[in-house]
């Protein structure tokens, strides 16, 4: 699809991971800002660090990580939009950081030097086997190395009809697991640092500002200049984020940071608190 050619039918047929890698959308993980700080303070990430971001979307996390701690990375994600968005990304916002994109699997990459950090963020849940996207961490990273998480979790029951909708929206289904669920998933790795955290929702201001803000910037790059496809663009847009909120009042998330050491994978000598 030529960016010249792009119609009102283009923009709404696309999948959502290629949407929002052609608009540029900084798909941001939950806590944004706040979480990768904790991340950086209690994972001792640095200039040292080697970081892979997996399912980087347009790259946001590693991007800004490597602007805090001067640690050089990588990101890959199955979605050619994305990467080259993110790429396009580093070169404006953070032009002087060692961190570069590629499309690339996830189940599959392979890398002969490893990390000392994987970013995850919420993407786990976009897995088809969770456990064995985490178990291929396991041999990406150093020993002594740690994953980099953000799960949502939900706190009550979400509508069906809420459930429906959402997974029109993003493509898959939210994640509909409690706490203990969730952590399942990550309980061969042992938890260094925890936060638990409230989503609070966005006013229909706030919404419109940053939809306004991503939309203005995407058609400039785009070179759109048709106001049917830019609302076309803002619509879907605001959908995706309106989804968003709907579904925070049923959401928590927290925010982790997971040691792995070949000496105590995928044991527990520690209680849960």
């Amino acid at each position: 699809m030529e960016k010249d050619q792009l119609t009102s039918d283009d923009i709404r047929q696309i999948s959502y991971t290629d949407f929002v890698g052609l608009i540029n959308q900084w798909n941001v993980l939950p806590g944004s800002h706040t979480t990768l700080s904790r991340w950086r303070v209690f994972s001792q990430l640095d200039k040292s660090s080697r970081l892979l971001e997996i399912a980087c979307t347009t790259g946001f996390s590693s991007r800004e990580l490597a602007l805090q701690s001067g640690c050089s990375g990588i990101g890959i994600d199955i979605s050619e939009k994305s990467v080259e968005a993110a790429n396009h990304n580093r070169e404006i916002y953070a032009p002087h950081v060692d961190v570069a994109y590629h499309v690339a699997d996830a189940y599959g990459y392979r890398s002969e030097k490893k990390f000392t950090h994987i970013v995850l963020g919420a993407a786990l849940g976009f897995f088809p086997d969770p456990r064995k996207m985490l178990e291929h961490c396991t041999e990406l990273l150093e020993d002594g190395g740690y994953v980099l998480a953000s799960p949502f979790y939900t706190t009550s029951n979400i509508p069906t009809e809420l459930i429906d909708r959402a997974r029109k929206v993003f493509d898959i289904t939210p994640t509909t697991n409690s706490y203990k669920e969730v952590m399942k998933d990550y309980k061969g790795f042992e938890i260094i640092y925890e936060n638990r955290d409230v989503l609070v929702r966005e006013t229909e201001e706030e919404l419109a500002h940053y939809c306004e803000s991503t939309v203005d910037r995407a058609v400039a790059v785009l070179g759109i200049a048709d106001p049917g496809i830019k609302k076309c663009i803002y619509d879907r847009l605001y959908e995706i984020k309106k989804m968003s909120n709907d579904l925070r009042p049923y959401q928590r998330y927290s925010v982790l940071v997971l040691r792995y050491r070949s000496a105590v994978y995928p044991n527990r000598y520690v209680e849960l608190f």
